[in-house]
């Protein structure tokens, strides 16, 4: 199973997690959305793979 993990500041991270996700299913894959609120350490390291997301904020530095 693949991991999307986000935070997302505005929802707009998190808009686009679950776009990746839909394509992640488009592809014939199992696909899990969460927030890093949502995930420890142990949930993260049982995927097979990850795509992470994060917000920027001000000049566009990543937080």
């Amino acid at each position: 199973m693949i991991g999307v993990i986000y935070w997302s500041g505005t929802g707009n991270t998190e808009q686009m997690a679950q776009a990746v996700a839909e394509g992640i299913k488009a592809a014939g894959q199992e696909v899990e959305v969460k927030s890093v609120s949502e995930v420890s350490v142990d949930d993260a390291a049982a995927y097979e793979k990850l795509a992470l997301g994060c917000a920027d904020m001000g000049a566009e530095q990543l937080e």
